[in-house]
């Protein structure tokens, strides 16, 4: 009996069991079409999402993260990141057509394009992408076709789901038909009047408004949202006055035939410096702040001192990024920034002096900012950090925001508005970051100049092409005279980088506003008069034009090859009567990994001052930076090239190509190859086998159990085809 019982109770979970998976397969997820991609083009690199993600830095689970998010500059792998999206609120009182869900205490309404892992925001993302503009795998972006869908739509959305979950939709036949405009020569969809790309990556998405993921199972049954439609743009320019920052564009469109009373936009920014969630990184205050005549909130590290997430140890503060949100137009008559919160992530969440985690305590405390203690007059900005309620910048307090643990959080709001059936507005802010507050000021000038200037952009001559060969302790460099069409080309700079991109030369120097700039390893100035630092604009007074000197060697291309010029390699990108430019660098260590970049230089025109290209991001493609590591050639009859690089290793030396990257190189070897590492106890620390068409053999300086080696002497017994070495080496931690 108690078996047929138990067999019993068994069918009757395994039927509960199934009618939830039923129900649960019958449910629409249109998170499935939820899309990533990266933003890459200039000194800001991040991952984004097609519903309104502008990063992931996940505050809960940074194993969660995903990498880069608001990395800066790119390639140091420092990334700065929590979250930042935005967010779309109204009150409660709407007509029932322009809302979903249910709302039986008839609460605001709050959705945010954030999800809860990364912001402290109780519900998952309230928007989701329109199918028909989905690529399979990624988001789309201009740069990269096949991230399109398989075909364009012509126009925006009329209709918009019951639920997202049902699979039900509404279609509006009165809403007008908005046509969507296509680059003609790239088709793709492109943010300029006419469709045109205006920037050098761009990436584009339609959402709905919808309940999120908590509808789905056994998740929020009372969960409710605004039906809204978002249009969405991200805008990233290279060059050197644009390469600091990262434009988005949210349009909030009303697809119903009603209006949606009182809706204001605002934008949720958490950045940290550095996340205390990194593992092994301890909690750090930071400092946040609101420049009012900007319209811009950011941010820095409290104290100057933060951990190094990377390689241990300490980051010294010119390290430490600078970054913020600027506010270039918000939604309203005006378009100005009405409301400004800066809080903590987990601190007070249930009180008007925290982030509001449940969308009416967002919507209330950081969205319109209401009852806040460090609002010393009531109009919605956070002004009085003292608590003495007197505003900061008329008594001397400390002027910014301290959050404890580097969880601070800010919120820009926007005004009301009545949204129409059909009618859109428009939010438009950019990411922006600086070596200094006074590098981000000037940085954010340049996207709120870009911005009012209808994104005309002002630009240094056309970058060079390089190509570039090695050989034995020798680098050339080769590239054309496109540049040199632009009627302001002054000349050409070239710049070598022995850690990976993150500096660009020995010595360096601060701008006016605090950008670091280099001193090139040869600089080439056009014999025209125009020589010695720029006079015309006093804040490009450092700007220095050349000294009349034109130097670089010229040849014309003769084949695959370069007349007159024993190039000894084949040219891959130049062809027949092409005129080239040469640069050789003898100064290199084999085995050393380089990157160079050649920029042109103009000579300013008196409206701005004189600019130069920055380098390239990808040194793989064919643009103006190279990575290159020369070596000697792969030895066929003698082993008497064979050494060791660096000898001694010192942990800070020049050929570390990353903070957490620690190799020596075995250089000069045949193409096969056993390399037997002993201490100075003659115990085999590490064998290593060499088989590839390269001289070189890298070892991490780590043992057969993969653990760091201490410093010391150290053996080598290096057998081949041709015959044996030996010979040691130093490490120095």
């Amino acid at each position: 009996m108690e078996l047929k019982i138990r067999a019993y109770i068994y069918l009757y979970i395994g039927a509960i069991i199934f009618s939830i998976s039923s129900v649960l397969n019958a449910q629409n997820n249109p998170m499935l079409y939820k899309r990533w991609n990266v933003f890459n083009v200039n000194k800001v690199a991040t991952t984004f999402d097609n519903v309104g993600m502008l990063n992931d830095g996940n505050n809960q689970s940074y194993a969660l993260a995903r990498i880069p998010s608001f990395e800066y500059p790119q390639g140091s792998g420092l990334n700065w990141g929590t979250c930042v999206a935005v967010t779309i609120g109204a009150p409660a009182e709407q007509d029932p057509e322009v809302v979903g869900g249910i709302n039986p205490e008839n609460l605001p309404y709050l959705d945010g394009t954030m999800d809860e892992g990364p912001a402290d925001f109780w519900n998952e993302e309230h928007f989701a992408p329109y199918p028909e503009f989905v690529n399979p795998t990624v988001a789309s972006i201009n740069t990269d076709p096949t991230s399109w869908p398989e075909q364009w739509p012509i126009q925006l959305p009329n209709y918009y789901p019951v639920d997202g979950v049902s699979g039900e939709t509404i279609t509006n036949d009165n809403l007008p038909n908005v046509e969507i405009k296509f680059d003609p020569e790239t088709g793709w969809p492109g943010f300029g009047t006419n469709g045109e790309t205006i920037a050098d990556q761009e990436m584009f998405s339609v959402m709905y408004g919808w309940g999120g993921t908590d509808q789905l199972g056994s998740g929020n049954a009372n969960t409710r949202w605004l039906h809204t439609q978002l249009i969405m743009r991200g805008l990233a320019w290279k060059g050197s006055l644009y390469e600091n920052f990262i434009v988005w564009v949210f349009m909030v469109r009303n697809p119903t035939n009603k209006p949606i009373v009182d809706l204001r936009m605002g934008i949720h920014s958490d950045f940290g410096y550095l996340p205390s969630f990194i593992p092994g990184i301890g909690y750090d205050s930071d400092r946040h702040y609101y420049d009012p005549n900007l319209q811009l909130a950011y941010g820095w590290d409290d104290d100057g001192f933060e951990e190094n997430p990377i390689s241990g140890g300490s980051l010294p503060p010119e390290k430490i990024a600078w970054s913020g949100v600027v506010a270039l137009k918000m939604p309203g008559s005006d378009g100005r920034v009405k409301a400004y919160d800066a809080t903590h992530f987990w601190k007070g969440q249930t009180t008007s002096s925290g982030s509001g985690g449940d969308p009416e305590m967002y919507y209330k405390w950081n969205l319109l900012n209401e009852n806040d203690p460090e609002d010393s007059d009531g109009d919605h900005f956070d002004d009085d950090f003292d608590h003495n309620g007197i505003p900061d910048a008329l008594e001397g307090g400390q002027g910014y925001y301290l959050a404890d643990g580097a969880d601070g959080l800010q919120v820009l709001g926007s005004d009301k508005i009545t949204l129409q059936p059909g009618e859109t507005d428009t939010l438009i802010f950019a990411t922006v970051f600086g070596t200094s507050e006074k590098d981000l000021k000037s940085n954010s000038l340049r996207a709120i100049t870009l911005f009012e200037n209808n994104w005309e952009v002002v630009d240094a001559p056309p970058a060079p092409e390089v190509e570039g060969f090695l050989d034995d302790s020798k680098v050339t460099l080769v590239w054309g005279t496109n540049s040199e069409q632009d009627p302001q080309f002054e000349g050409y700079k070239v710049y070598r980088s022995q850690d990976n991109g993150q500096t660009w030369g020995t010595e360096s120097f601060n701008d006016f506003d605090g950008g670091i700039h280099y001193v090139p390893m040869e600089q080439y100035d056009l014999d025209n008069g125009l020589k010695g630092y720029y006079r015309t604009l006093p804040e490009y007074a450092w700007f220095y034009l050349g000294s009349d000197s034109w130097v670089p060697l010229r040849f014309v291309v003769e084949g695959d090859s370069i007349k007159g010029f024993n190039l000894g390699h084949k040219l891959k990108h130049y062809t027949d009567g092409d005129t080239v430019s040469v640069f050789i660098d003898r100064s290199v260590l084999n085995g050393v990994n380089y990157m160079y970049y050649v920029a042109s230089y103009d000579s300013g025109n008196g409206i701005i001052g004189p600019l130069e290209n920055s380098a390239a991001t990808n040194p793989d493609e064919f643009n103006n930076t190279v990575s290159l590591r020369p070596e000697l050639q792969i030895a066929t009859s003698t082993l008497d090239n064979i050494s060791v690089v660096p000898n001694p290793y010192v942990v800070t030396a020049i050929w570390e190509t990353g903070f957490s990257e620690h190799l020596i190189q075995f250089v000069g070897l045949p193409e096969k190859a056993t390399i037997q590492i002993l201490n100075s106890s003659a115990e085999l620390v590490k064998t290593l086998y060499h088989d590839e068409l390269s001289s070189i053999e890298k070892w991490d300086l780590k043992n057969e159990f993969n653990q760091l080696v201490a410093a010391g002497v150290y053996f080598y017994f290096i057998d081949t085809p041709l015959g044996q070495k030996t010979g040691k080496f130093f490490v120095v931690l």
